[in-house]
């Protein structure tokens, strides 16, 4: 836990993704410039599609619903990766992960593997997987979504904090601006897109408001909770930006400790549209294939589903795909998302691939 005297906000960068920790690999950035592909430090998981919540702002509402990986397509993946030399496993959406039937047995898979496990939840199944028990205690961390405030659920807080080396984080995406969102768990207008499944949609119940986002505030600085505030990404830019300016307004005077804005990946343009993610954390999805990232579907045009362009292999060909450098476009991959949340990343990595001269004087 973070020492909430010394907390500033950008200290939330232990807490998600970005270049802070990227830089943490220098070994395999190496072996990019050696024209070398390296395992990657991690990779996510969507075990399961269902989910019991229908948020405003999800960015899988054009997935098929009860599509789930089976419990030996997932240990398929998990050993191949572990071979692979990767250290690393977030279990994820799609829907709600700990729906699946097979998900105690995943994760103990996977901690008898030697993987660190992280868990991406809505929270409401923590006192069930709780009483189960040999769950949650191997676990490196759990992200909670911070969406009981607007549901009408509570987080059993408590059961999680009996496991002393678990770290609790949260996540709270804003969406009181909804307005401006086209998402069709807003619209309904699911069969828009080419090869949905619009079999069980429903439409969201429920809508953010400011008292929802002050409870929120308030409950996880009481619990010490550190909470990253991202932003609903799937707009055009000026949406977005007008979006990150209005939460940045209404927390600017807080004084938080533990909560704070997740806009430090955030770039509104790309310098180009170089992805090398599926080297360092590539996604394996509900359909049994492994693509390039676990965030594409948060551009706009890429409907609120995973786009099939981005796949690089299914699960069955992990380890020829990463065995072979010369494959699928080498180390880069060209991908024109209007919204890169690895943009930052990438940029970082096309700077280290960069030919310069007389690099001794840097």
């Amino acid at each position: 836990m973070l020492e909430q005297d010394n907390l500033e906000p950008t200290q939330g960068r232990t807490f998600t993704s970005n270049t802070s920790k990227l830089l943490k690999h220098l070994d395999k950035i190496k072996l990019l410039q050696d024209g070398k592909r390296p395992s990657p430090v991690m990779f996510h998981l969507s075990i399961a599609n269902p989910c019991n919540l229908t948020c405003s702002f999800c960015c899988f509402a054009n997935r098929t619903l009860k599509e789930m990986l089976t419990l030996d397509q997932i240990k398929k993946a998990i050993d191949s990766f572990v071979e692979l030399g990767t250290t690393g496993m977030e279990i994820t959406g799609g829907g709600e992960p700990t729906l699946h039937p097979d998900f105690g047995k995943v994760v103990n898979y996977a901690y008898e593997k030697g993987l660190k496990i992280g868990v991406v939840t809505n929270g409401t199944t923590i006192t069930k997987w709780h009483n189960v028990g040999g769950v949650w205690d191997k676990l490196e961390w759990i992200r909670l979504g911070m969406y009981g405030f607007y549901e009408g659920y509570e987080y059993d807080i408590e059961a999680l904090r009996t496991y002393p080396n678990l770290t609790i984080g949260a996540a709270y995406i804003w969406d009181e601006n909804f307005n401006t969102s086209t998402n069709p768990n807003i619209t309904g207008k699911w069969g828009e897109t080419e090869g949905v499944d619009t079999k069980g949609k429903r439409l969201s119940k429920h809508r953010q408001t400011p008292e929802h986002f002050e409870r929120m505030l308030e409950w996880v600085e009481k619990e010490q909770i550190p909470t990253r505030i991202a932003f609903n990404s799937i707009k055009t830019s000026d949406l977005i930006a007008q979006d990150i300016e209005m939460i940045r307004e209404r927390i600017k005077d807080k004084n938080l400790k533990y909560a704070f804005l997740s806009d430090f990946n955030y770039k509104g343009t790309r310098r180009n549209h170089n992805c090398y993610m599926h080297n360092f954390k590539p996604f394996v999805f509900t359909d049994g294939n492994v693509y390039v990232c676990p965030c594409a579907e948060m551009a706009v045009e890429n409907s609120w589903k995973v786009n099939p362009e981005f796949k690089i292999c299914d699960i069955d060909g992990i380890m020829d795909f990463y065995n072979n450098v010369q494959k699928d476009n080498g180390i880069k991959r060209i991908h024109a998302c209007t919204y890169c949340k690895y943009a930052a990343q990438n940029e970082l990595i096309d700077d280290a691939l960069t030919e310069t001269e007389h690099n001794d004087f840097a």
